[in-house]
């Protein structure tokens, strides 16, 4: 056969191979998704072993969960490896992780950080982020809290939820960039779109803290957040140049008598119906965990029990501002009040009391609205309960799922 031809027989047969490993590929991708490992290890095992870095990785990462193959981390990382000496990014990553974490592999956090870099210098947003990570903790690398920062920028660029959460703790405390609650709100926002709870709960802390403008820009902000920039780095100067005044701490007490069974409580949580312009206010004999506070803001509702012990509490609903924005003691007709007694179970009430009949308002102001502060004291007695109400609250951004209605 004259060279040409021979050379041109050659080249087909590979483009003829070259298509049947692609085609290959695709079937044990295929399968994979439909989680048949047995197909996806016939389909994929032979790709892998004719050196195909993705079959490579698809391999390694059945051995790694016990997918198609018994569980083998040694395994997977053999796989891995073969991978990412051919540029597989995501196997450079993978291999980070495992060495990060320590599970059925030695620990190794200079292995770690090494791969976490191979495959961050290539793009790979997790290991940008993990890169992050080790350079805050100087975990395989040296403390370089600036470093840190500026690989969680290069994830946070790709959208990745935990690098601009990152942010949003670095913008809030002051770590590396000046301190600034508003591009701190910015950034949980966008993290908070991922569906994860904590970055929405720490989206929701920092905005109590913002006036409505302030929360206006930073919304602004992030919905103007474009997928390559750094996370939220600029908001509307007029923000910038009103920072929110630092909230006066919550003072709160209930004291009285329920069924002759006496009380004093010192501690308590609100909530806030915006629409209705109701407030809820939860008494309690000890302190209230940060995550029954939450749902307290949400749902007005407390259990009167908490770990088996008896709770002694009071919960009164009213509308300060009768239905209306500015709370005054006027405006105040009526209190939806739930009691219990942790030392007797007769000793609780769920009851309606009326002005001027069974209460008085000594003092009732502010505004019942997202942020502002509502203050008041007011003295009651029904039957054989009676109880005092002091309070000088801030209302909380979170609005209620239910509450009193004041129309």
């Amino acid at each position: 056969m004259p060279v040409a031809v021979r050379l041109l027989a050659g080249c087909l047969a590979a483009l003829a191979l070259a298509g049947f490993a692609h085609a290959g590929l695709n079937e044990g991708l295929d399968a994979l998704r439909q989680r048949d490992y047995a197909r996806a290890a016939k389909e994929l095992r032979p790709l892998a072993d004719a050196g195909n870095a993705e079959a490579q990785y698809r391999v390694g990462r059945m051995y790694e969960f016990g997918a198609g193959y018994p569980k083998d981390v040694a395994q997977a990382i053999a796989w891995y490896r073969k991978a990412a000496s051919k540029g597989h990014v995501a196997a450079m990553e993978q291999l980070g992780e495992l060495h990060s974490i320590g599970e059925d592999v030695p620990r190794d956090d200079k292995e770690a950080a090494t791969w976490f870099r191979k495959a961050a210098d290539l793009g790979n947003a997790s290991a940008q982020f993990n890169l992050g990570l080790a350079y805050a903790k100087g975990a395989g690398v040296r403390e370089d809290l600036p470093a840190a920062i500026g690989w969680f920028r290069k994830s946070a660029a790709q959208g990745l939820a935990q690098a601009l959460a990152k942010l949003g703790a670095a913008y809030r405390d002051g770590v590396v960039v000046a301190k600034d609650p508003v591009l701190a709100y910015a950034n949980f926002a966008l993290a908070a779109r991922s569906g994860i709870a904590d970055f929405a709960a720490d989206r929701d802390a920092v905005a109590a803290t913002l006036t409505p403008a302030q929360r206006k820009a930073g919304d602004e902000a992030a919905s103007a957040w474009k997928t390559g920039e750094p996370g939220v780095t600029k908001v509307a100067a007029v923000a910038v140049a009103a920072p929110a005044k630092a909230a006066a701490p919550d003072r709160c007490s209930a004291s009285g008598s329920m069924g002759g069974e006496k009380f004093a409580l010192a501690t308590c949580a609100v909530s806030l119906m915006q629409d209705a312009h109701s407030v809820a206010m939860w008494f309690n004999d000890e302190a209230i965990a940060p995550d029954e506070v939450a749902s307290f803001q949400t749902s007005s509702y407390a259990g009167d029990s908490k770990g088996g012990r008896k709770r002694t509490m009071l919960i009164a609903m009213f509308c300060p501002g009768g239905g209306g924005e500015t709370a005054a003691p006027a405006k105040l007709r009526s209190i939806d009040v739930n009691t219990n007694h942790a030392k007797s179970a007769l000793a609780g009430i769920q009851n309606v009391f009326d002005a001027p009949r069974d209460f008085r308002v000594e003092k009732l102001a502010g505004t019942v609205a997202p942020g502002e502060r509502l203050s008041g004291r007011i003295v009651a007695a029904r039957g054989s309960t009676s109880f005092t109400l002091d309070f000088d609250v801030t209302l909380p951004a979170k609005d209620a799922a239910a509450g009193l209605s004041c129309k």
